[in-house]
Parts: C-alpha cells; sequence; structure tokens
C-alpha cells in the first residue's frame, strides 16, 4: 500500500505543538480524530492505544522520526498523519535523538498485512535524509503533503 492510498492533506500537520512524548501522543490523537470526524471519547481511546503501542517499544525509529502505530476498531481503512513537530521531543528514539518528524498510522483490527506493508514503507520513505531534509524545510501543511507525495512517486 502506498503513501497516496493513506495520507490526505487533511491529515498533515506543520507545527504541532508537544512539549512531551505524551503531549505530542495526546495532541495527534486529538488532530487525527478531529480530521476524521470523531469526538472527544474516540480521541482518548486512540490516545490510549497508540499509548500502549509505545510501552511495547517506542516507535521512533532515529534520526529524528518516529512511526506511531495501532490498530483501531471503527476504521474501514488505513489512515496515515504526517506531523513536523513545532520542537523536537524525546521519543525514546533507538539513537536517542529528538523526534521531529512523525508518521502515524491507525489500522483497521482485520488490516495486518497491509498494515505490516504501508509500516515498512513509510519507514524507507523516513529513514531516507535527503527526504527528511524535504520534509524538514516545509513550512505549511499543503507544503508538507505535496513534499510527502513528491516523495514518494521519487522513491
Amino acid at each position: 500500500m502506498k503513501i497516496t492510498d493513506v495520507l490526505s492533506p487533511t491529515m498533515t500537520k506543520c507545527d504541532l505543538p508537544g512539549g512531551s512524548k505524551k503531549r505530542v501522543l495526546e495532541n495527534l490523537s486529538a488532530f487525527i480524530t478531529e480530521q476524521l470526524g470523531g469526538d472527544a471519547e474516540q480521541s482518548d481511546s486512540l490516545f490510549h492505544k497508540l499509548v500502549a503501542r509505545e510501552r511495547l517499544g517506542s516507535t521512533g525509529i532515529g534520526e529524528g522520526v518516529a512511526i506511531p502505530h495501532c490498530r483501531a476498531s471503527g476504521f474501514n481503512r488505513i489512515h496515515g498523519c504526517l506531523i513536523k513537530l513545532q520542537n523536537p521531543v524525546d521519543f525514546d528514539a533507538l539513537d536517542d535523538q529528538p523526534v521531529d518528524l512523525i508518521f502515524a498510522l491507525i489500522v483497521p483490527e482485520e488490516k495486518n498485512d497491509e498494515h505490516l506493508a504501508t509500516l515498512a514503507r513509510v519507514a524507507a520513505l523516513m529513514q531516507n535524509e535527503s527526504s527528511r531534509q524535504s520534509l524538514r524545510q516545509c513550512s505549511s501543511n499543503d507544503e508538507l503533503f505535496s513534499t510527502a507525495i513528491q516523495l514518494e512517486r521519487a522513491n
């Protein structure tokens, strides 16, 4: 599954506030839920699922990137959310570097194979140095989205 299949302009956010890993996950959950038309209860549920996944091991893959992901009921397809944080935060990443780029994946319970393929595709894109640099230079939601799409098409 391609990034273009899971990411939309409304699910792309430049300068999301954070301050801590927990606050970033709270803000991320609220943003995703708002964009998908959910309510505060759904946001809280998503936050708890993301935190539970982080307890299994950090989704901070290094080089300032995290790919938080979880399975959630009530979704009929995989949703991606690309975030450039306002300020880098400690995310317990493998390389101990703070995170400023996040690509979250919310996956329906039954989409395991698609989940793994999408996760691998996102990881490959985000592990590319020039891709990270291009995303970090973006200053608007639209620019962040279009850059991500261009980068995927180039790879």
